[in-house]
């Protein structure tokens, strides 16, 4: 008897443009999904919440006020179809919203893009505090830890180290832009604006958050462009 499941996974990857940043994570997957659905492509079927819907798997989450570059999302299909093909139905529905930026073929049993990322490049445009520089973000590399407190949305409080997760960070002058590359790792994750305000001694003015970029590492801990 033959295996039954999708014959193919395509890996969409979207830009999230300013209009989309107050999106929740929730509302983006059902936005994305909408644009799968209509696309005329024989998707693999899922139900969600009783809907038959394109079954998809997307990457980590990207906060409420952020814009991206990076946004994943794999799309099963009932057949065999080529990457172009897949743009050519998905590019039409681009909006202010949402844009396709490519289309890439993988099997269909590697692992999910959440357990393959494992770091993220921001970039932040801010009034930052007067005197800030790059010698503020090199005082903040060169520090072993820097425990901070986290307070959820419920009120929860847990201490974490904001400087453990910052894998490199740069700071231009002249653009007044922050660039910041954190590693994630569930339950350790710390928002790249904690890290500009603990870096700034201050409270940036924050005018954009982009993340720019996902990685993964390889098998010699170098980190590759997802």
């Amino acid at each position: 008897m033959m295996n039954e499941g999708p014959k193919s996974r395509i890996r969409l990857k979207f830009a999230r443009l300013g209009p989309a940043k107050d999106l929740s994570h929730l509302e983006q997957i059902k936005a994305l999904r909408g644009r799968a659905a209509a696309s005329g492509l024989k998707y693999w079927p899922a139900k969600v919440g009783g809907t038959v819907t394109p079954k998809m798997a997307f990457g980590p989450a990207v906060s409420v006020g952020h814009e991206s570059l990076c946004e994943y999302a794999d799309l099963y299909l009932e057949e065999f179809v080529k990457e172009a093909a897949v743009m050519e139905k998905i590019q039409p529905q681009d909006d202010e919203f949402f844009r396709l930026l490519s289309t890439k073929r993988i099997p269909v049993f590697f692992p999910s893009i959440e357990a393959a990322v494992n770091a993220a490049e921001y970039f932040m445009e801010a009034g930052f505090p007067a005197g800030f520089s790059q010698a503020a973000v090199d005082a903040f590399l060169a520090l072993k830890e820097l425990p901070f407190e986290k307070v959820k949305p419920s009120g929860e409080r847990k201490t974490l180290d904001a400087r453990a997760p910052v894998l490199a960070s740069s700071f231009d002058p002249e653009s007044a832009l922050l660039k910041v590359t954190l590693k994630l790792e569930a339950g350790r994750n710390v928002k790249p604006e904690t890290v500009a305000e603990l870096m700034a001694g201050g409270k940036p003015a924050f005018k954009r958050i982009v993340r720019k970029e996902l990685y993964w590492f390889d098998s010699s801990g170098k980190l590759e462009v997802f």
